[in-house]
């Protein structure tokens, strides 16, 4: 039950400007504050995609976002930091600018200060740039040895409860106890989701592909599911006795029934194991899926 993958360090939030990374800002804010740590706003000079409104066929993938681009944001930057010491004087805020991709940055930030937490918005990238390119949500939530929250839809209601994607394997292991962390930190119940076929690779709709794409791992029978599932809590309801619990089995897909159930959640935890990109790529992962169609944050846990 060790926290191994939470760092002792600052909440790392990525910051570029957008609607999208200030709410994200503002949620890390919050973030910090419960946990008593500092935060670090990460600004990257350089990003993967070309700019809006460029060739992007004679626009190389990685070109680096012209110097008249980079000072506003800069400024906005600076200026988002001085106001965050303003409205919360105890939180000691950081930022840090450097170049590389935007996973690159938040992943380098985030291991030389052993953060706590990665958090960003979700990017508005069309699902086939996503497709070519990567996202930097799916990047960083891949590759980062550590919780990353991706703020998601409007101003969560803080009041809803954690939506823990459960399934009683290793894989879901550390994510129910970030869930139950988060949960008694902020004085909320914890609902352990688990759909009736419950492997982490469900049948996901891959457009590109034409159509669902079945798994070929066999379900899980219901109760014997329910059985891992309670296993898997018990430590977790003996260590945070306060935090009320409710076993909600999702109906039809993992992904689709996380999706409804995170409408009026204050956060989406859920598992994720190192699978190969083929695989990935082939039938999309249940975390992938729920990151791009939650309707509240959503927060990635590796195993």
């Amino acid at each position: 039950m060790s926290h191994a993958q939470q760092g002792n360090g600052p909440v790392v939030a990525g910051f570029d400007g957008s609607p999208e990374a200030r709410r994200a800002v503002r949620w890390a804010v919050v973030e910090a504050k419960t946990r008593g740590r500092g935060l670090v706003l990460a600004y990257c000079t350089r990003d993967r995609l070309p700019p809006p409104g460029s060739d992007p066929v004679a626009a190389p993938i990685a070109e680096v976002v012209p110097e008249p681009a980079v000072e506003p944001a800069r400024r906005q930057l600076e200026s988002m930091a001085e106001a965050l010491q303003r409205t919360d004087p105890d939180l000691e805020v950081r930022t840090v600018e450097r170049g590389g991709t935007p996973d690159e940055v938040l992943l380098s930030v985030a291991d030389e200060t052993d953060a706590a937490m990665i958090v960003l918005g979700e990017s508005h990238t069309g699902v086939f740039t996503r497709a070519v390119a990567g996202s930097t949500e799916a990047e960083v939530t891949q590759h980062a040895g550590r919780p990353v929250v991706v703020v998601r839809g409007e101003e969560s209601p803080l009041d809803g409860p954690v939506i823990l994607g459960a399934d009683g394997t290793d894989q879901s292991a550390q994510a129910a106890g970030f869930a139950f962390d988060f949960a008694a930190r902020h004085g909320r119940a914890v609902h352990a989701v688990h759909a009736a076929r419950l492997s982490i690779w469900g049948p996901t709709s891959e457009p590109l592909l034409g159509g669902p794409v079945m798994d070929p791992v066999q379900p899980i029978p219901q109760e014997i599911a329910d059985q891992l599932v309670e296993q898997q809590l018990r430590p977790w309801r003996e260590r945070y006795p306060d935090v009320p619990v409710e076993i909600v089995h999702g109906v039809g897909p993992t992904a689709q029934a996380l999706t409804v159930q995170s409408s009026d959640a204050a956060l989406l935890v859920l598992g994720r194991s190192d699978h190969g990109s083929l695989r990935r790529l082939l039938l999309g992962s249940v975390s992938d899926d729920a990151l791009h169609h939650a309707h509240c944050p959503v927060a990635v846990v590796r195993s």
